[in-house]
């Protein structure tokens, strides 16, 4: 979601409609646990991992991270994503993007994160509008274990285990709700969730759920359209820009400047960007006038730039949580026993 103005100092006057919107997503939660609204039932369980404000909160590295851990206990996990900004495809909905060897579709047709998140796991990854659909379709793959990515709002579809994804020291912004403040529903809509997993400077969490601290790195850098690795002591040495188009670009650049590296230019795009010709022009000149050698960018939005003739180096990153075991225990004890559904 992208506001025409600053969500850290949002104008008074939107205080009353930020009070609206909260009562009405209060009501609507509200109807869904009374069973006025359908949430629907599958067989095998799910596990949501969303937040509660607009923006980037890490919510995909962290579907990730929890496909790739379930892989390696030896399940079958299926992610399920609605696949914001995608174009309708031709042959409909819902769309599988991957059945785990990789993506089916362009990120056209996936949006930009269930594309990245078929490229970085073996998880099958399916994405519809509306997820009970996607959920079908990967029950039938085979799937034995359902995994939504930014689900805390999507209450169609039960779950067993909701994570909060939470970063930065204010994780809640000024406390309000859109169009106030950045907030999708209340705080208290919060206490509906079972873990969170933080960033390390984030506060304890005011619902007193299990915490869980993780780092979003930077794991290597590699050249898209060889896929040949570049060193890191060799990217230090040499002069390039660098660009990402999220909903939190500054993390990006504290991201390369953990490790050293400093663009001589850096430009933020609007979250879901489209790399159309004018844009790509304007990163071609931003070369130019620099006279670097590269560009740096995030995996989501190299994925849109497969092709382009710009030297492109994509950053990859992954999570990394602090006290990993002890996560997976906590998520698995609150699953019940496969084939228990």
């Amino acid at each position: 979601m992208t506001l025409p103005y600053s969500l850290a100092n949002p104008p008074a006057i939107f205080r009353p409609l930020g009070a609206l919107y909260a009562s009405l997503a209060a009501y609507r939660r509200r109807l869904y646990e009374i069973g006025f609204l359908t949430s629907h039932k599958v067989r095998v369980p799910v596990i949501s991992v969303g937040n509660l404000t607009v923006g980037g909160n890490r919510k995909t590295p962290l579907t990730a991270y929890i496909a790739n851990s379930l892989l390696s206990l030896g399940y079958r996990p299926a992610i399920l994503s609605r696949g914001y900004g995608r174009r309708a495809f031709p042959l409909g909905d819902p769309v599988l993007v991957s059945e785990g060897a990789g993506p089916l579709v362009s990120p056209t047709y996936a949006g930009d994160e269930p594309y990245l998140l078929a490229l970085t796991t073996k998880a099958a990854v399916v994405v519809a509008k509306r997820r009970v659909k996607a959920a079908r379709l990967a029950e039938s793959l085979g799937a034995d274990v359902l995994i939504l990515d930014d689900g805390f709002q999507h209450l169609g579809l039960k779950r067993e285990v909701d994570i909060l994804s939470l970063t930065g020291a204010q994780p809640f912004g000024n406390g309000r709700v859109i169009p106030a403040g950045p907030l999708r529903e209340s705080l208290a809509a919060g206490a509906k969730a079972h873990l969170a997993v933080t960033s390390p400077e984030t506060p304890p969490n005011p619902w007193n759920l299990p915490s869980f601290a993780a780092e979003l790195m930077i794991t290597h850098l590699f050249y898209l359209n060889s896929s040949k690795t570049l060193p890191l002591k060799e990217a230090q040495n040499r002069k390039f820009t660098a660009f990402c188009g999220l909903a939190n670009p500054k993390s990006f650049g504290q991201s390369l400047a953990s490790l050293g590296l400093f663009p001589g230019r850096f430009r933020a795009f609007p979250d879901h960007v489209s790399f159309g010709p004018e844009t790509l022009q304007t990163l071609r000149q931003d070369l130019l006038d620099l006279g670097a050698e590269f560009l740096v960018t995030t995996y989501k939005d190299a994925v849109k730039l497969m092709g382009s003739d710009l030297p492109i180096i994509v950053a990859e990153t992954s999570l990394r949580l602090t006290e990993p075991q002890r996560f997976m225990e906590t998520l698995l004890s609150l699953l019940p026993p496969k084939g228990a559904l």
